[in-house]
């Protein structure tokens, strides 16, 4: 949901570089698991678009550059519950990609975000090929996370 960045100033604060729809992700009180160190909790946050925060028990510039360049998450369960319903990227990948007619296309291998629109991107087994489909209601007409499956039809298709 984030990636710790420069150091900003000598008390131990950093500037975070925000990875997340959450607009309130990072406020006092909020624990994320920071890959490599464990868990951190936010002692202090000011800023908006990239904000300076400072975790509890790192009061040095020495404290901060430690963490420096690490992945910033939360769990499962709190993503669960800030996604409200919808799905998380996690959720989506593995599946495998079907026509409504059931014809295989590949497995979902990655999401990216493209502006205000996120795009899977489907590799063929044992091909290099990816389709890229944008994840619109016209596209995605369904998604199985338990049965595996995510059911869309191609944009080429709809034409």
């Amino acid at each position: 949901m984030g990636v710790v960045g420069a150091p900003h100033g000598v008390r131990g604060e950093v500037k975070v570089h925000p990875r997340t729809d959450v607009a309130d992700r990072f406020r006092k009180g909020s624990r994320l698991l920071c890959d490599g160190v464990g868990e951190l909790v936010i002692a202090s946050v000011r800023g908006a678009d990239v904000p300076i925060v400072r975790f509890e028990g790192r009061t040095t510039r020495t404290d901060a550059e430690r963490i420096r360049g690490r992945t910033l998450r939360v769990s499962r369960a709190e993503a669960r519950r800030a996604a409200k319903g919808a799905y998380l990227w996690a959720d989506l990948l593995g599946l495998r990609a079907e026509t409504p007619e059931g014809r295989s296309l590949g497995t979902v291998s990655e999401v990216i975000r493209a502006g205000e629109t996120d795009v899977l991107v489907v590799r063929a087994e044992g091909s290099r090929d990816e389709l890229l489909l944008p994840a619109i209601a016209s596209v995605v007409r369904e998604v199985d996370v338990a049965g595996g499956r995510i059911v869309v039809v191609p944009q080429e298709v709809l034409e």
